[in-house]
C-alpha cells in the first residue's frame, strides 16, 4: 500500500477480517516495518550491542534500502502490505514483537523493553479497523513477543526466552485453549553468538511438514518438534548459520520461501525440497538481531483444511 519513503495509505475501508492459523498458508495481508527516522541506536540484545560497540551498526540509509527490497518481493506476489506510521526517533523495524494473530484473535504484545513498547501506537490505525472483540491484551505479568510465538494447525509454540516468560504462555493457553500450546525454553546467553533471542531464531516451519532447526538452540530436548518434524523432514543449521539466522525466514506460501540472499546452503536444501526461493539482502538488518520473519506481521493467510497431527 505505501512505499518506506512516505507514510502509510490510510485508505483501507471497513474492517480488517484476520486469519493466521500457521506459518506457511499463502500470505494475502502483512504489516511490514519501516527504518524511517529510527533516532538513536539500541543495544538491548547482544547482537546490536557488538554492531555499536565495533563501529559496524547499520545506517538507516541501508535499512530502507533492504527493507524495500522486502517490500518490492511481497508486492510482487500479490500481497497486501501495511506499515507502521512513523514515530520520530523510534526504531520501528521488527514489526512482529508488537503483536501477532492467532485465528481471528490479534494479540498485543507485552514486550519487555519499554522502547519497544512505544512501537504499539504506529499500527493503531490497523487496530481501529479490527472488531475490538478480537483483540486480546496479556496481562501485565505475561511478557510476551510475536518472535516467540509460532503456528502449527492445532499446535502453538511458545519460547520462554528473556522476552517472553510463564506468564505469557499461561496466558496463551487460557485465551486458546482448543489448541495445544507448548512451552518452549531458549538458551540465553550474553555472547550474542549462543543467545538465542526468539524462538524464530532457531526454529521455523515451512512448508506442510518440514522445519528448519538449530538444535541448540533448546534450554531441553523438545520432544514435539521430533515428533510433527522426523528427522527426514527437518533442516538442521549450524551455530554459525544460527548466529547468521538461518531459521529467521518468511514464508508467503506453502512452497515459497524468502530468505536472506547469501544463505547458498539454506537456498540449495529448500529446493532441493521443491521451494521456490526468493532472496533479498538483508544483511544489514540482520545486525539488529532480527531478519524477514521479524520484520513482519501477518494479518490474514488463506484458510486452509489441513491440520497438524500429534
Amino acid at each position: 500500500m505505501s512505499s518506506d519513503s512516505k507514510d502509510p495509505s490510510r485508505q483501507s475501508q471497513g474492517k480488517i477480517n484476520l486469519f493466521v492459523n500457521d506459518e506457511t498458508s499463502p500470505l494475502e495481508v502483512v504489516v511490514l516495518g519501516t527504518a524511517r527516522d529510527m533516532g538513536e541506536p539500541l543495544d538491548i540484545n547482544p547482537v546490536s550491542k557488538f554492531h555499536m560497540e565495533n563501529g559496524s551498526y547499520p545506517t538507516e540509509a541501508e535499512l530502507k534500502r533492504e527493507i524495500a527490497t522486502f517490500e518490492k518481493v511481497l508486492h510482487d506476489q500479490g500481497i497486501q502490505v501495511y506499515r507502521p506510521e512513523t514515530l520520530k526517533g523510534v526504531d520501528q523495524i521488527f514489526t512482529r514483537d508488537i503483536g501477532f494473530v492467532i485465528e481471528d484473535k490479534f494479540v498485543v504484545a507485552n514486550m519487555l523493553e519499554s522502547v519497544r513498547q512505544i512501537e504499539l501506537p504506529a499500527i493503531q490505525y490497523l487496530l481501529d479497523q479490527i472488531n475490538p472483540d478480537d483483540i486480546l491484551r496479556a496481562p501485565a505479568a505475561a511478557r510476551i513477543e510475536g518472535g516467540d510465538v509460532i503456528l502449527y494447525g492445532d499446535h502453538i509454540f511458545v519460547g520462554i526466552s528473556l522476552r517472553t516468560n510463564r506468564a505469557g504462555y499461561e496466558f496463551l493457553k487460557r485465551a486458546f485453549p482448543h489448541k495445544q500450546v507448548h512451552a518452549i525454553p531458549l538458551v540465553t546467553s550474553d555472547d550474542p553468538d549462543e543467545h538465542v533471542l526468539h524462538l524464530d531464531c532457531t526454529f521455523q516451519p515451512v512448508g506442510r511438514e518440514h522445519a528448519i532447526i538449530y538444535h541448540d538452540g533448546f534450554r531441553e530436548k523438545p520432544e514435539i518438534l521430533d515428533r510433527l518434524f522426523p528427522a527426514d523432514k527437518q533442516i538442521e543449521v549450524t551455530l554459525d548459520e544460527k548466529t547468521r539466522m538461518f531459521p529467521n525466514v518468511f514464508s508467503i506460501g506453502p512452497e515459497k520461501v524468502v530468505i536472506e540472499n547469501s544463505f547458498s546452503t539454506l537456498k540449495t536444501a529448500l529446493e532441493a525440497r521443491g521451494f521456490t526461493v526468493f532472496g533479498v539482502d538483508y544483511t544489514e538488518t540482520s545486525k539488529l538481531s532480527g531478519l524477514l520473519r521479524c520484520s513482519t506481521l501477518p494479518l490474514r493467510r488463506t484458510k486452509t483444511v489441513e491440520k497438524a497431527e500429534g
